[in-house]
């Protein structure tokens, strides 16, 4: 089906997002018009500091209509790499860059509705490099240990998917 013909119409356009229907041709002859969110695709880090703390932001998500504790994430912007997104993000969201930045992995958010891709990386050899933050955006940043950050996963109080996704395509880097 991937590679059927498709025709493709934008019926909704917000800020961050657009929503489309494309219409697929099935196997049996029909077509199914199937209804997805178009986005930037997207990074999340893990920084890690000298003595093994992990860094997180705290910040309301409408979605989860609360805040949540997560990982630094963002957009990339359209002349923007990941890596150069990552380093942004990282400047922006908890004021550090890194001297070492490496790839964990990538993958789609939710592919059953939205072509979002996620790309992730480990930020070591942390050092202060603040950047403004986006002016919509209030955020809490939270140093945490490694057990601290089992016993939230443990408790359910962090139940943030990406950084629930990065930090297990971290283990094998987490001591």
């Amino acid at each position: 089906m991937a590679d059927s013909e498709n025709t493709s119409q934008t019926v909704f356009t917000a800020k961050l997002f657009k929503v489309k229907n494309i219409d697929l041709p099935l196997p049996d002859g029909n077509t199914k018009t199937y209804e997805m969110i178009d986005i930037q695709n997207a990074i999340t880090v893990l920084p890690v500091d000298s003595e093994g703390c992990l860094y997180f932001v705290e910040q309301f998500r409408i979605g989860a209509g609360k805040p949540l504790l997560e990982l630094p994430a963002g957009k990339i912007e359209s002349d923007e790499d990941p890596l150069e997104a990552a380093r942004r993000e990282l400047r922006e969201e908890i004021g550090m860059d890194a001297t070492e930045i490496k790839t964990l992995g990538n993958f789609y958010m939710s592919p059953g509705y939205t072509n979002e891709y996620m790309y992730c990386f480990l930020a070591t050899g942390l050092f202060p490099a603040p950047l403004a933050p986006d002016i919509d955006e209030f955020i809490k940043v939270k140093k945490l240990q490694m057990n601290q950050v089992f016993e939230l996963i443990e408790s359910g109080k962090l139940d943030d998917s990406k950084t629930l996704a990065v930090l297990t395509l971290a283990q094998k880097h987490l001591k």
